[in-house]
């Protein structure tokens, strides 16, 4: 039988070393002092956190440019609907205001056919007429066709109340019939004007079978 101590140099660390060799090449495992230290596993890192902040910063410029190109948008947006409600608002004023007036014009009427208007009625009509051309004044140079429709109207039913104080009746109905047809005439201007307003300011709109205009 060989002896062992042939095959060793008799250095007992060395023989320690030799066997903890052989042990772990049987087990699969790393040597505890062996000359190749591990890799480190960390040495990315450092690139990886740099890569993540560019994409960061990538990702906030995106979306700071998004809000960029809509704010302008919306802003502008918001504006124009601002604008055509104010339109709106003067539209649906002016048709109360016309509807008061002719309810007005309509009473005074009767009265003056019944043999009952008095001065008191009379004078309350002519109030009346300045209250309603004050609602309608505007300086609005979008409504200057609309505004002088109902100006023109207004100016029509003070003619219209002059007339009702004179005491000859049958004289007076032909004035007034004179006075009814040019309002009428006027009120077939009323249709091209809002149609031709609500085609400037992008209002979508209707004219229905009876002229009238219906609007969102």
């Amino acid at each position: 039988m060989a002896n062992y101590n042939q095959f060793s140099n008799g250095n007992p660390l060395d023989e320690s070393k030799r066997i903890e060799a052989e042990k772990s090449s049987e087990t699969g495992a790393e040597p505890p002092n062996s000359q190749f230290p591990k890799p480190n596993r960390n040495y990315r890192k450092p690139w990886l956190k740099a890569g993540g902040g560019v994409l960061l910063l990538f990702l906030l410029w995106n979306v700071y440019s998004f809000a960029s190109y809509i704010a302008p948008w919306s802003e502008e947006s918001s504006k124009a609907s601002a604008e055509q409600d104010e339109i709106q608002q003067y539209i649906f004023q002016s048709e109360k205001s016309e509807e008061a007036l002719n309810e007005a014009s309509n009473s005074l009427i009767r009265l003056y056919d019944h043999n009952s208007l008095t001065d008191v009625h009379i004078e309350e009509m002519f109030a009346n007429l300045a209250k309603l051309a004050k609602q309608l004044d505007t300086d609005d140079p979008r409504l200057a066709q609309l505004e002088s429709y109902h100006f023109a109207q207004i100016e029509l039913a003070r003619e219209m109340t002059q007339i009702l104080q004179q005491d000859h009746m049958e004289e007076a109905h032909d004035k007034l019939d004179e006075i009814l047809d040019r309002q009428k005439e006027k009120a077939d201007d009323k249709a091209a004007i809002l149609i031709t307003l609500m085609e400037q300011e992008d209002i979508t709109f209707e004219q229905k079978a009876d002229g009238s205009i219906a609007y969102e």
